[in-house]
């Protein structure tokens, strides 16, 4: 049973892309902004990735220990899911590229995946302190959409 969650998401994850692409083939979506676009948006969730394995690392070194498959598990969402927002965010900022609620809105999915994060740590563990450690970035993302939503507000005003 555990074989057709793995392998059924695995089948329906490329048929989706496959009938995605040739959608986008029949639109003519498939062009050299829309590599740029995707190219970037992974490149960028390797860093959210790398973070991920620092995060695992430390779980590891406090002494909560986790399996190989619920390891790979969280790095392979961590990656997949960082693709999709960063490709959303840059297709976004194609699109509107002077629109303050670009910012707000990538930093209100990140914050939330850090809060989601944090949560789901301090359920396995037992321990609430982890969700404590949640509240730094959230703040920090926080401050810094306001802060960048102000500056292109004031530096295109309309």
């Amino acid at each position: 049973m555990v074989y057709v969650g793995i392998y059924g998401g695995l089948l329906i994850g490329l048929l989706g892309w496959y009938f995605g692409r040739v959608a986008a083939r029949k639109k003519r979506g498939l062009d050299e902004m829309n590599t740029h676009i995707w190219s970037k948006a992974r490149s960028t969730s390797w860093y959210f990735t790398a973070a991920a394995i620092y995060l695992l690392m430390t779980l590891e070194v406090t002494g909560m220990k986790l399996n190989l498959i619920p390891a790979l598990s969280i790095l392979l969402l961590v990656h997949l899911a960082s693709w999709a927002i960063a490709g959303t965010f840059f297709s976004l900022n194609f699109i509107s590229p002077d629109s303050p609620n670009n910012v707000v809105i990538l930093s209100a999915i990140i914050g939330a995946t850090f809060l989601l994060i944090f949560a789901i740590i301090s359920v396995l563990t037992g321990n609430w302190k982890f969700l404590l450690t949640a509240i730094p970035p959230v703040i920090m993302i926080t401050l810094i959409s306001i802060a960048q939503a102000r500056l292109k507000k004031h530096a295109n005003p309309k």
